[in-house]
């Protein structure tokens, strides 16, 4: 087989992984989930992709941690979202998607501050 199609098929394969990695087929499809009162815990402003660790209180008064996923670090900052974001501590109002198979991740949409700014996350 020549060198030039291995390549073709290479480059075709490897593009079709990454393809894969950055589709959102692991979360539900309509952005419906609306947390309120959540405390911030952590912010990991990293890449691939930040993270958000925050105490969610369930129907029965007890404080479950979640984790928020958001574009990368990189992709953030290009839209004037920066390491500082939140504190610990932090009380915000979260809207995303649901993981369909880890019970306590959502991939973010948005965030209230607790100056009542609303942030579209990319």
């Amino acid at each position: 087989m020549p060198i030039r199609i291995v390549a073709v098929l290479a480059s075709v394969l490897v593009c079709g992984l990454a393809a894969a990695h950055h589709g959102g087929s692991m979360y539900e499809r309509e952005s419906g989930l609306i947390i309120e009162n959540a405390q911030v815990i952590a912010f990991f402003f990293v890449n691939p992709h930040a993270r958000l660790i925050f105490g969610r209180t369930d129907a029965n008064g007890d404080v479950e941690e979640w984790e928020g996923e958001l574009s990368g670090a990189n992709e953030l900052v290009r839209s004037g979202i920066y390491a500082d974001l939140v504190e610990p501590g932090a009380r915000v109002t979260l809207t995303g998607r649901r993981h369909l198979s880890e019970p306590r991740n959502v991939r973010l949409s948005s965030i209230v501050l607790p100056d009542g700014r609303e942030l579209q996350l990319p």
